[in-house]
């Protein structure tokens, strides 16, 4: 699993989740979830709207936004699925999710210009 940086606006409840120094190329919003990819396709960041909620629906224990010390992420292809693994960290404790996507073979026609 690879350590990335997070951000969380607390005003509108996002967390942002992202690998430093990674540009995207592109994004695709589903549901509360923005994914953004490098040219290559791999993730380079990740956006949760309404965080507190989604993370409440996916975590098997709540976890206070502002307790978060430390997210861990890791990919795994899964037939015609992209799996994404979170490892959540705070002091006390190490919670897991996990979240299937869509593969995105092609680049969307709203991105070309």
């Amino acid at each position: 699993m690879e350590k990335f940086n997070f951000s969380y606006d607390s005003e509108n409840d996002d967390l942002f989740i992202y690998l430093d120094g990674k540009i995207s190329e592109g994004g695709i919003e589903l549901g509360n979830f923005v994914l953004d990819f490098d040219k290559k396709g791999d993730l380079v960041a990740l956006q949760i709207l309404n965080a507190s909620e989604v993370l409440s629906k996916i975590l098997s224990k709540m976890i206070k936004m502002s307790e978060i010390k430390e997210i861990r992420v890791d990919i795994m292809n899964f037939r015609n699925m992209e799996g994404i693994k979170f490892e959540i960290r705070t002091d006390k404790e190490r919670e897991n999710a996990n979240i299937l996507i869509p593969h995105i073979r092609e680049k969307s026609p709203v991105l070309r210009y």
